[in-house]
């Protein structure tokens, strides 16, 4: 319940942030608090490896959007012979969501089998 708390609340963030990035932030960061927090607390008592390994890729992906966050609040600034712009959040957030489609398709495409 908390991870979809979050994972809704990181979607209106990211939304507003068109239109309204000053209070975007704190919304994308609050709901990302919520979100990896739901993830990292989710217990996976599954025996089989391959969901086991797709849980851990779902909370590689938490990690990938904490990283997004922490960008979207950095001011721009040069990092290592990069200048970061305060657009530079859509980099890890874009690798969070690939990865967040693609495991849970996954999961369900598992679960769906296993219950035939």
């Amino acid at each position: 319940m908390l991870t979809l708390a979050g994972e809704t609340i990181v979607l209106i963030g990211a939304v507003m942030w068109s239109w309204n990035p000053d209070w975007a932030v704190y919304t994308f960061v609050t709901g990302t608090c919520l979100f990896f927090a739901g993830r990292m607390l989710t217990p996976n008592n599954d025996e089989n490896m391959v969901v086991k390994r797709l849980h851990t890729q779902q909370k590689a992906g938490a990690l990938i959007l904490l990283l997004a966050a922490i960008t979207m609040t950095a001011t721009p600034t040069w990092f290592l012979g990069y200048y970061v712009t305060k657009s530079a959040w859509l980099i890890p957030f874009v690798a969070f969501v690939i990865i967040e489609v693609y495991t849970t398709f996954r999961l369900a495409y598992l679960d769906n089998n296993k219950q035939k």
